[in-house]
């Protein structure tokens, strides 16, 4: 599928092949504000092959080039050949591909149908989830739906964690400490505690960690007694995970937590050491990857037998690939992970797995304004509270809003309203930057938020009803493209699958969230300049209608890509 705006892109590059005989380094840019033009083409990588300095090489190209039917004129600005769309076929162009795609515009074929495995959530068993789990959450549920609607075929792994040195320390600490009647009525919060309790306990003496390292190797050898209590304490744990995925809208292909892994860990071993990858070292077996400029060697097992989060990781990517056949494994884990990414990555290559892409999308902590957030230390901030809330206030303001409503349709408005304010708070951010969380921040309801963008799909949808509700049959008239706001509207969503496919290649979901908030700030400025079903014709009227059921598919398509759903009235 080649869109309008992609085909124009071509156009222009073709036309300047055609005249330079050269493709140097072709490239285009977008005009900064206040230049009259929609597309430029920087000549100074021609110099040296037709040699001219990029200012002769521009007016040469401006007076010779021949367009085609997406592009009006040519126009050399010191280095750069400046072009301009032909608006009355662009538009006819992009309100085409809008109408022919529905829900659809804006899909790619990228994928060509690969498939893709999403890393993504991955919580510890016997915590509540903290607002720091939302991240990898809700980044990895958008880089799913990004890449389904770029034609791979998504995998979406939640990969628990279910096994490990921490299960030590809870077996000890409920031995050692538990309140039964608290564990009866809120395992999770009672296991919480008990975790807080050993860190500081253990800061006090040491030697609990001992203790504890000695019920995780009981665990690990199968001791009946710690298997059936980690058993329940799994149990309570994904109980209270679905119910913030349910609120979340946030759904998973598999479930297969670390302990999935603890019988194929032996053959990871095993051909490591056959391969000799894997070298003893004062006890503990390693891999060493200096030769690929990695210092700190990866270790597979431990001095005193047992295996670490590296084995499992290591059984984990081996295990998808020989079961889904992936082309891409993705990680949506924390940046202060990239060390381990680096050393599973490069010796999964060495045991000879390097047809793969491998991708660790980081992302920046969520940090409270007193530090890192630390369960351990109990400080943290619980992602149910924040739901909880989110729906709150939205149900306030849709009780101001919509007073009308039935019960149910205001509540089922404020969890789509709530939740929504909770997800663009974060998926309008560059991942990969740090966030102090702050309340008000984090449930913005007004502003650059998921409600303005919401209303916006609201207002769009109210037009289209009262004009009739159904599609406005028709060619687009070039009229409709006359003033500020209308071509802003057109050229904004004719830029859609571009955002598509730029927020795909860099991971990166706020693009489309910064994207959608340009396309509402563009519709309202139309909203308020420009009569749509009052239009003085006919014509003008349908092609208008168009613009904005435009608007709304791209608002609630977009949306859909960030995990966030819309409401029909608000």
């Amino acid at each position: 599928m080649v869109y309008t705006y992609e085909a124009a892109k071509r156009a222009a590059l073709e036309a300047v092949r055609r005249i330079a005989g050269a493709d140097v380094g072709l490239s285009l840019a977008t005009p900064p504000a206040g230049v009259p033009a929609d597309l430029a083409i920087p000549c100074f990588p021609l110099a040296a092959a037709l040699h001219a300095s990029p200012q002769e090489i521009a007016a040469r190209l401006a007076r010779t080039v021949t367009l085609g039917p997406l592009l009006e004129s040519a126009q050399a600005s010191g280095g750069y050949l400046n072009l301009t769309f032909a608006r009355g076929a662009f538009a006819a162009g992009v309100m085409g591909d809008v109408h022919r795609m529905g829900d659809r515009y804006g899909a790619l074929d990228a994928g060509g149908g690969r498939t893709v495995v999403i890393d993504f959530s991955a919580p510890n068993v016997a915590r509540q989830m903290s607002v720091g789990h939302l991240r990898s959450t809700i980044i990895g549920a958008a880089l799913y739906e990004l890449h389904k609607f770029a034609g791979y075929q998504p995998i979406g792994d939640n990969h628990l964690g279910d096994w490990g040195t921490q299960f030590g320390t809870l077996l000890y600490a409920y031995h050692a400490w538990l309140d039964r009647e608290a564990y009866a009525q809120d395992p999770i919060g009672e296991l919480l505690r008990l975790y807080v309790k050993f860190d500081a306990e253990a800061r006090r003496d040491p030697s609990l960690r001992d203790q504890a390292r000695q019920w995780h190797l009981r665990l690990e050898q199968g001791d009946p007694d710690a298997r059936a209590l980690w058993h329940e304490f799994v149990r309570h744990s994904l109980a209270a995970f679905q119910k913030i995925y349910d609120l979340l809208e946030v759904r998973f292909d598999h479930t297969l937590g670390e302990s999935f892994y603890e019988d194929k860990m032996g053959e990871v071993i095993e051909t490591a050491v056959r391969r000799g990858i894997a070298v003893e070292d004062q006890g503990a077996l390693i891999v060493r990857l200096d030769d690929v400029g990695i210092k700190t060697p990866l270790i597979l097992r431990r001095s005193d037998g047992a295996t670490l989060y590296h084995t499992r990781d290591l059984a984990t990517a081996i295990y998808r690939l020989r079961t889904f056949h992936p082309s891409k494994i993705l990680y949506v884990v924390g940046a202060d992970q990239r060390l381990h990414f680096q050393q599973l990555f490069a010796t999964l290559r060495k045991l000879g797995f390097g047809d793969v892409d491998y991708v660790h999308v980081d992302f920046g902590l969520i940090q409270l304004p007193e530090g890192r957030m630390s369960t351990r230390r109990g400080r943290v901030v619980f992602l149910e509270d924040v739901l909880d809330e989110a729906m709150a206030r939205a149900r306030r303001l849709v009780e101001e809003k919509n007073p009308e409503l039935s019960e149910p349709e205001k509540d089922e408005v404020a969890r789509i309203v709530g939740i929504g304010a909770i997800k663009y708070a974060d998926l309008s951010q560059n991942r990969v930057k740090n966030i102090v969380f702050d309340w008000d921040r984090m449930l913005a309801l007004d502003g650059d938020s998921a409600p303005y963008l919401q209303y916006t799909y609201v207002r769009a949808r109210g037009i289209l009803r009262k004009g009739g509700d159904r599609a406005a049959e028709g060619p687009f008239d070039p009229v409709a493209t006359g003033t500020p706001a209308e071509w802003a509207l057109v050229l904004a969503l004719g830029n859609f699958p571009e955002v598509v496919a730029e927020a795909l290649q860099g991971y990166y979901p706020h693009v489309v969230a910064n994207y959608l908030f340009a396309l509402a700030q563009a519709f309202h400025g139309f909203y308020h300049d420009v009569p749509v079903l009052q239009a003085d014709s006919a014509a003008l009227r349908r092609s208008r209608v168009q613009l904005v059921a435009g608007v709304a598919t791209v608002m609630r398509t977009g949306l859909g890509l960030l995990g966030i759903g819309v409401p029909e009235r608000m």
